[in-house]
This record gives C-alpha cells, structure tokens and sequence, in this order.
C-alpha cells in the first residue's frame, strides 16, 4: 500500500510539473524533426480558451445612420403599402409618416441656418453674397480688384491673339478684343493662321510656326493666349467668341486667384 500511495503521489508531481511547463518547451515536440515522428493522432495545436465578451447587460445604442435607414425604409413599406391598397387607412396613415419626416427634415434645415448665422467662417454668403445689396457692393469691389490686376498684367503677362481671315467669329471677336486692349492698356500680339489680315488687327504678323512653338492650339478660331514670361507658359484664356466681362475675368482669375480661391 505505502508503494502504491508513493507511485499516485510522484504522478500528481509530474502532471502538476508538466502543466506549469513554458509553452515553449511543449512546442517543441511540433518541430520539424525527422528522427521522432509523432504519428497522425498527435496534435501540436492547443485549443485556447475562448474569451467571453463583456457583458454589460445594456444593448448598444443604433447609430444614427441605422436610424436614418429604418426612417426610409418605413417610409418606403408605407408608401407601397398606399400605392398597392390604396385605402384611407393607407393613404393616412402614408401622409402622417411622411409629415414625421419633413418634420425632422425642416428641423435641420432650421438649425443648419442657424448655425451658419453664428459662425461666419462657415457662410458662404460672406464670400459669394446672394443679397442685393451684398452682391452689388461685392461685385463693386471685384471690378476695382480686377481692373487693377489688369493694369499690372504686362509686368508679367502678353497677350496673343490667334484669327484667320477665313474665320467669321474672327471678324466680330477681333474688333472687340481691341476695344478691350485699349480700355484696359494691354499690349496683344494678333497672330494670323493663315497670312492674311485680320479684323480689327491691320498689325497682325503671319503665324509660320509661332503658335506650335509655344504649344499652342489653332484648332479652334479665335482663341485668346495668355503668355507667362516668368514661367514661358501659355495658358488659353478663351477659344471661340466671348465676351469683355468674361475675358477680364478669366484673366483675372488666372493670374491674380489661387485655384479654388472663388469657390
């Protein structure tokens, strides 16, 4: 008997020593060593103990994209419901969830303006005015701002005009763009595709490569270039007939804002 007890308690020694082994040590028989095969029924993966969610006995709250979601879907069911049986009850009961949802809807617009008049960095209006006096002062100082920048284009800036004597929109554009050179002071280069005069530009020079040199298009007539002798760029201002408001201001835009600036 003392035998006996003293084999069980060597035994409870060795599994209790065996199971405070590191997990190292019980990996290693799963190496890759061919001198001690462990035989198909040998399993290296231990199964670990899964961990149990915390249980915090509430249900999350739906998110506010869940509930926009189930606002339309229910709205949707309804509205089908009406269409396909179109009884009082339906139709009523259509309207009144449909009023629920304006309702919501009005409630933000609301706020959203509200919001908007409290913090100015966020109305747009200050920079876009849609009032009529606003827009009329904003537009006051926008020509002045324009019309300066138009002075001080040839510090950096040429013009070159692109025409042909065989282009009909040439002969209504040519006229105006002079009247438009010598409002605001500009000096303009009329260059002619083909060789022959140009209306409104008895100076224009012949073209004989200059506008493939500069990478220019002639494709279409007439066309407005805006040369940049600090970068020896050409940027199109405008190809077909356009009017001087539109000219001044897209040459204002390309040369005095930032891309994105107006909007």
């Amino acid at each position: 008997m003392k035998t006996i007890s003293a084999l069980l308690l060597v035994c409870v020694l060795l599994l209790t020593s065996a199971a405070s082994t590191d997990a190292r040590e019980w990996r290693s028989w799963c190496g890759a060593d061919a001198s001690r095969p462990l035989g198909w029924h040998f399993y290296c993966d231990r199964d670990e103990p899964e961990e149990e969610a915390p249980r915090t006995g509430q249900t999350p709250p739906e998110s506010a994209q869940k509930r926009i979601q189930t606002m339309r879907k229910a709205l949707e069911d309804v509205r089908a419901k009406a269409i396909i049986e179109p009884t009082p009850g339906n139709v009523t009961a259509y309207l009144r969830l449909q009023q629920r949802v304006l309702q919501s809807a009005a409630a933000f617009s609301d706020a959203f303006r509200r919001a908007v008049w409290a913090n100015p960095d966020l109305d747009y209006t200050l920079r876009r005015p849609v009032g009529a006096l606003a827009k009329r002062l904003w537009t006051e100082e926008r020509r002045a701002e324009r019309d300066a920048a138009l002075a001080r284009l040839g510090e950096r800036y040429g013009l070159i005009y692109l025409g042909s004597d065989k282009c009909p929109a040439c002969r209504v554009f040519g006229p105006l763009l002079r009247a438009f050179a010598l409002r605001h002071g500009l000096e303009v280069l009329a260059v002619s595709t083909t060789g022959g005069s140009l209306e409104g530009w008895p100076e224009a020079v012949a073209d004989r490569g200059r506008a493939a040199r500069l990478g220019i298009r002639a494709s279409v007539l007439p066309a407005l270039i805006l040369y940049d002798a600090k970068t020896k760029r050409a940027v199109p201002v405008s190809y077909g007939v356009v009017a001087e408001d539109q000219i001044a201001d897209r040459i204002f835009a390309l040369t005095a804002r930032e891309v994105g600036s107006d909007y």
